[in-house]
C-alpha cells in the first residue's frame, strides 16, 4: 500500500477548498490498485473509491489549482 496527502496550492477563490496549507484530501492506492480517498474540505467530508490512480488523477488532478501530492512511502510510478 502506498499513502498520499493532496495539497491544492492555487486553488480558485469560488472553490470550497482548505488554504493552500492545509491537505485537501488524503487516501492510500492498495496493492491490486484500488485507490481510496479520504476528503478533509472543511465543508465537505467523504470517502471516495477508484479503480486506479490515473481515473483519480483524471478528475481531481486540477494541475490548474497547483496540486501537489506528498507520497509518504515511496513513488507511484506510472502504470502502478
Amino acid at each position: 500500500m502506498r499513502r498520499f496527502t493532496c495539497y491544492r496550492r492555487k486553488p480558485p477563490d469560488d472553490h470550497s477548498s482548505a488554504g493552500p496549507d492545509e491537505p485537501q484530501f488524503e487516501g492510500v492506492v492498495f496493492s491490486d490498485g484500488t485507490v481510496c480517498v479520504r476528503w478533509l474540505t472543511p465543508r465537505f467530508r467523504s470517502h471516495s473509491l477508484w479503480s486506479c490512480w490515473d481515473d483519480l488523477e483524471r478528475v481531481h488532478g486540477h494541475p490548474e489549482y497547483g496540486t501537489e501530492i506528498i507520497w509518504h512511502d515511496g513513488c507511484l510510478q506510472a502504470g502502478s
